[in-house]
C-alpha cells in the first residue's frame, strides 16, 4: 500500500526535463497499455493518443503549446484525445468481448447495445463521457509513469485548432491535454509542493 501511495503523492508536474535522456518507445507503449485499464463507462474506452517523439515535430508542437520549453526538452509528448463518437465505434467490440467472457448471454446483446448507445446519441452527454473517461486514462498514465521512474507534466496551454491540423485530428474529437514525459533534469531542484486543500476545505461526509 505504501508504494502505491508514494507513486500518487510523489507525482509532480515537472517543468525541467533532461533533453539528453530518451524514453524507449517500448516503455511508453507499455505505460499506455497498462494505463488503458483505467475505468470508462460500459468499458467504451473513448480515448486516443498520439505520441510526439520526433525532434522536429516536438519543435513544432512547442510553438503550438505557446513556446513551453518542456515540450521540446521532454523525451516525448502524449496528446490525449477524447473521441465523442467512441460509443458507436467501440460498442460492438466491447459487447463481443462480454459475450465471449460470459459476462452476458448472447440473447441480451441487442438490448444492451441500444442501452449503451442511448447515452452517446446526445452530443453534450457524449462529450462529457468522452472527456471524463479520457481524463481517468490520463491520470492513470501519470501515476504509471512514476512507477517506471519517469516524470510528467500535463498541459492545457495549446492552440487546439492548430494542434488538430498539425496531427490530422478529426474536428469532432477533443484534445484534453498534452502530457510531457521524460526524466527530470539532474541539475534542477524542485520547490516544495504548493498548498493543497484539506478535506474540510473541499468535502463533507453526510
Amino acid at each position: 500500500m505504501k508504494e502505491c501511495l508514494n507513486l500518487i503523492t510523489e507525482r509532480r508536474s515537472i517543468t525541467f526535463f533532461d533533453p539528453t535522456k530518451e524514453v524507449p518507445e517500448e516503455v511508453i507503449k507499455e505505460i499506455l497499455e497498462v494505463s488503458a485499464t483505467a475505468p470508462s463507462g460500459y468499458n467504451i474506452q473513448p480515448w486516443e493518443v498520439i505520441v510526439v517523439k520526433d525532434k522536429e515535430k516536438k519543435r513544432r508542437l512547442k510553438e503550438i503549446c505557446y513556446g513551453q520549453q518542456k515540450v521540446e526538452d521532454a523525451s516525448a509528448n502524449i496528446v490525449f484525445i477524447a473521441n465523442t463518437k467512441a460509443g458507436f465505434e467501440h460498442v460492438d467490440k466491447v459487447l463481443d468481448s462480454w459475450i465471449d467472457l460470459g459476462y452476458v448471454p448472447a440473447e441480451n446483446r441487442d438490448m444492451l447495445r441500444e442501452k449503451i448507445l442511448e447515452g452517446w446519441k446526445d452530443k453534450e452527454k457524449a462529450k462529457r463521457k468522452a472527456i471524463r473517461d479520457c481524463a481517468f486514462f490520463g491520470m492513470t498514465v501519470m501515476i504509471a509513469a512514476r512507477a517506471y521512474g519517469l516524470e510528467t507534466h500535463p498541459m492545457e496551454g495549446f492552440d487546439e485548432e492548430a494542434l488538430k491540423e498539425f496531427l490530422s485530428i478529426d474536428k469532432d474529437k477533443i484534445v484534453i491535454m498534452v502530457l510531457a514525459i521524460g526524466y527530470k533534469h539532474p541539475e534542477k531542484k524542485l520547490f516544495p509542493r504548493a498548498y493543497r486543500f484539506k478535506f474540510e476545505e473541499f468535502g463533507k461526509i453526510v
